[in-house]
């Protein structure tokens, strides 16, 4: 069994456009995330999944492989398991899905994510949660998550749930976008109908939780991280990147 990651980027973002290959201290985002995720000890290998040759050449430019998508996929986990079609894996490999808008991803975040798959062959899916401060919460560019007493996902929405604030037993959770799966699974995950919630709510793990899959989680709260997706968002990264001790061992 070998672990691979898989970044599915492109440039047609509403609300950044271009923003896989955004100037962040002097490199192109993408490129900052490949490298952390190349810090990973678990991880085996990694690719960029993309449908923009743009993208194709900074990350054959930085020495990492470049898978072509189909331009009109929209979810990312689906743009993976395209790419996975057009490599020589095995069923049981885990592929881990990390977003090509998290600069600031741990390594240790991708170890922590596929530790339970590789404990337990029963997992077939899993994505890192962390708590939500209240401006998160309440943004419905976040997604909140609930889960039960296994750690397994009951809803995600982009709405602040459990809306009770004041009976509070526990922390609110956002989903943090760093999901692996079994390489065999996410091939299913892509074949699996479209479902009414995924639609409405634009979440993808939406479509296995309504197909009756588990989704595993693991908290991630210990590592503060930032996802890209608006130019303040962007400038916020490149301050936190000024005194990151990561970015020192690959600038």
């Amino acid at each position: 069994m070998k672990v691979f990651v898989g970044i599915p980027a492109r440039m047609g973002s509403s609300r950044l456009p271009g923003k896989p290959l955004k100037n962040i201290l002097g490199l192109p985002m993408i490129q900052h995330v490949i490298k952390r995720c190349e810090m990973a000890r678990n991880v085996n290998d990694l690719f960029v999944a993309t449908c923009d040759e743009e993208i194709s050449q900074v990350v054959e430019g930085v020495g990492c492989k470049a898978i072509m998508t189909a331009p009109e996929i929209s979810r990312p986990g689906l743009r993976v398991a395209e790419a996975c079609k057009q490599l020589p894996l095995d069923d049981d490999d885990i592929v881990v899905v990390v977003q090509g808008d998290e600069p600031l991803v741990f390594p240790e975040m991708i170890d922590l994510a596929v530790q339970p798959l590789l404990d337990n062959p029963d997992v077939k899916v899993l994505t890192l949660v962390a708590e939500a401060n209240e401006i998160e919460w309440q943004d419905p560019n976040e997604i909140k998550v609930t889960i039960n007493k296994n750690n397994d996902i009951l809803y995600m929405t982009r709405a602040p749930i459990p809306t009770n604030t004041r009976n509070r037993i526990g922390p609110r959770l956002k989903q943090v976008a760093i999901m692996p799966f079994r390489k065999k699974f996410l091939l299913d995950f892509q074949e699996m109908e479209p479902m009414p919630l995924e639609i409405a709510e634009s979440i993808e793990l939406l479509r296995a939780l309504e197909h009756g899959v588990n989704i595993r989680t693991a908290d991630s709260t210990r590592y503060k991280t930032i996802s890209v997706d608006t130019e303040p968002d962007r400038i916020e990264a490149e301050e936190i990147m000024k005194s990151d001790s990561l970015f020192l061992k690959y600038s």
